[in-house]
């Protein structure tokens, strides 16, 4: 994408590109199915309201943890005059499982799960013991509270 954009926007002398450029070249490579993406990261204010709620581990027979982690999300839009309307819910966002000391967190699963309803429960498999788990932990979405999107995983 980066390419692709760098050699059809390549002009010293203008006309320079701008940021409409820059979003139909994002349109352009972006698949139906994510296009929601361009809209709320481009072209409206959009706001999360992502929470880990309880995340736990469970040893599993072929010496392997699974990890239980219900998750609340809200999605709003909010205009110029910072008035919010809730959204639906049909976005990918990320799921991660970590192992560590809170600033030194090594990652043992991050996907993009589709987050449908305002509450989900996920099941993770891991190779280690983790530590913390959470929706969006590395808080690349506009999320009101970002401090609540990760959890200590507890045993049951």
């Amino acid at each position: 994408m980066q390419y692709r954009y760098a050699n059809a926007t390549d002009s010293r002398s203008g006309p320079y590109p701008d940021t409409r450029q820059f979003v139909q070249s994002l349109r352009d490579q972006t698949p139906p199915e994510l296009q929601y993406y361009i809209d709320d990261a481009f072209e409206s204010i959009v706001l999360y309201d992502n929470k880990a709620v309880t995340a736990t581990v469970t040893p599993t027979s072929d010496k392997k943890y699974k990890i239980t982690l219900t998750v609340d999300a809200k999605k709003f839009k909010a205009d110029g005059l910072g008035a919010e309307t809730p959204m639906p819910l049909n976005d990918y966002v990320d799921i991660g499982v970590f192992t560590g000391k809170k600033d030194h967190e090594q990652p043992l699963s991050l996907k993009k799960e589709k987050i449908t309803q305002e509450k989900q429960t996920f099941e993770v498999v891991v190779d280690q013991m983790p530590t913390r788990a959470g929706i969006d932990p590395y808080n690349k979405l506009i999320d009101r509270i970002p401090d609540d999107n990760m959890i200590d995983v507890t045993k049951p």
